[in-house]
């Protein structure tokens, strides 16, 4: 599955095109534990039946959003 994930990155020359390039490992790394969390609520809350489109939305949203702050 890794070939995939380096092939998109290559093939989109991620390394200069990314909005991420720029940035830390440290900060690449709060950035996908906050997403990573988010996505995790947002299926936790779905598995347990939860169907509010809004609650989802707000997750996701704070998911993004919140690991630029």
């Amino acid at each position: 599955m890794v070939d995939v994930f380096e092939k998109y990155y290559d093939e989109h020359n991620l390394d200069e095109n990314s909005q991420y390039s720029d940035m830390t490992k440290k900060q690449l790394v709060i950035e996908v534990e906050y997403l990573h969390d988010s996505l995790s609520n947002i299926l936790k809350y779905i598995d347990e039946g939860g169907t509010d489109l809004e609650k989802i939305h707000a997750e996701a949203y704070d998911g993004i959003y919140e690991s630029r702050l």
